[in-house]
């Protein structure tokens, strides 16, 4: 069976993205984005016995209107010639909006959809194949196809993908309590996250579907008595539900178990919280020291913070780096760990000489008092933004401290 989850390191690198939002992220005039890149499933039933009748598998787009990562993704992949090209020879594709459209919302519950974009395989006899969860670069996106098309064509007609625990696709296998969310998009079953709210809710709750449904899409509202819960259950999940998807499950699962812990600093449940995850974890090596970094930034431990990163710094892309490197400067006052930042920023800009970039790295210079080097890199950024018509005022209001700045003070070396 193909794998469920994507390559835990771009999971990584979008994790390590979010943290340079607030400071960083362009504001150039939003682009008219098209329509969404694939036609709607008409009838469910028809769609399986077209793709059936074609010797072809079905692929989901799951959207919503509100994801700027969905768009991106039609833009840089989906509207390319040579994705459409390895699509369209094994694929029928669709997209379905998974919180306004009946379908998608009822395969939203059914396969835990809780984040955007994901998208869903399944053959022509109706069999869940597996899913992708998350934007990707062109380059693994074709190599995720070329895995998924080998699969297909390894295993077609075999029977592999049948999962007896999987109820037909309708709105009477969701749960009562929980069909008012899923359905009309209504929050407040999670206003009570009390004992009398989703999680006593949750443990009522006796259908191994709906559990697995529930673990899927909603991991992080789980406590620990339901992620211990889980453990008690996995085996039988496994046998329902395949390992590929219960493997996935349980990533997410005890990966919130993790963060809860973190923000709460209890070390006991982090601690196992952590074994459980990495002993799901596609990438332990990488997924151990990423959980390090959120332990230690929450304790202000930045040189343990540094050293975990240190540990696969050299296989993070440039975004990643960036955004490291981007966080020690918003929240780390130590030299000897900023002058470590500039590391980090200067292996991104050695990998993609970007404007966003050269601004982390000026700042950094600036933060540490070396004005004529944040000089040089925020004019490096300014012309390169500029040139990519991106918003860089807040790279010409640094400029403007470091030119206030630099009359006033000796040239001191940040490195």
């Amino acid at each position: 069976m193909s794998k469920f989850t994507p390559n835990a390191i771009c999971l990584l690198t979008a994790l390590l993205s979010v943290l340079s939002t607030a400071g960083q992220s362009s504001t150039k005039k939003a682009p008219q984005f098209p329509p969404p890149a694939f036609g709607k499933v008409e009838v469910w039933d028809s769609t399986l016995a077209k793709a059936k009748k074609e010797n072809k598998w079905v692929f989901i787009d799951c959207y919503t209107d509100w994801c700027g990562w969905c768009k991106i993704m039609d833009q840089k992949n989906f509207a390319d010639t040579q994705v459409q090209n390895k699509m369209n020879s094994f694929l029928n594709s669709y997209s379905l909006e998974m919180e306004k459209d009946d379908l998608g919302k009822l395969l939203r519950f059914h396969f835990g959809i809780n984040g955007f974009p994901s998208f869903l395989i399944f053959n022509g006899d109706g069999d869940f194949i597996g899913s992708y969860f998350g934007y990707s670069e062109k380059g693994p996106w074709l190599n995720y196809l070329d895995s998924m098309q080998q699969l297909k064509e390894s295993t077609a007609g075999k029977g592999k993908y049948k999962r007896p625990g999987l109820p037909p696709i309708s709105a009477s296998n969701i749960p009562d309590w929980f069909r008012e969310y899923i359905l009309n998009k209504n929050f407040s079953i999670f206003e009570d996250t009390t004992s009398t709210g989703f999680i006593n809710r949750f443990k009522e709750v006796t259908d191994p579907f709906q559990q697995m449904a529930l673990y899927s899409i909603a991991p992080y509202r789980c406590d620990e008595t339901l992620a211990k819960q889980w453990l008690a259950r996995e085996a039988m999940y496994d046998s329902l539900f395949g390992h590929d998807w219960t493997k996935s499950t349980a990533y997410k699962l005890f990966g919130h178990q993790v963060q809860h812990s973190v923000e709460v600093q209890n070390e006991a449940q982090f601690q196992w919280a952590l074994r459980e995850l990495l002993k799901r974890s596609e990438y332990p090596e990488f997924d151990k020291p990423s959980q390090y970094m959120e332990w230690y930034k929450k304790r202000g431990e930045w040189s343990r913070y540094v050293a975990s990163f240190d540990e696969m710094a050299a296989k993070i892309n440039s975004s990643g780096l960036n955004s490291v490197a981007w966080e020690i400067f918003q929240s780390c006052d130590d030299t000897k760990i900023l002058k470590k930042a500039i590391e980090y920023s200067s292996m991104s800009i050695e990998k993609t000489p970007n404007w966003a970039y050269y601004d982390t790295r000026a700042n950094l210079y600036y933060k540490l008092g070396n004005f004529t080097a944040a000089q040089e890199n925020a004019s490096e950024a300014i012309r390169l933004g500029t040139a990519a018509g991106e918003n860089i005022s807040n790279t010409q209001a640094l400029m403007s401290k470091i030119n206030v700045a630099l009359p006033k003070s000796p040239n001191k070396k940040g490195k």
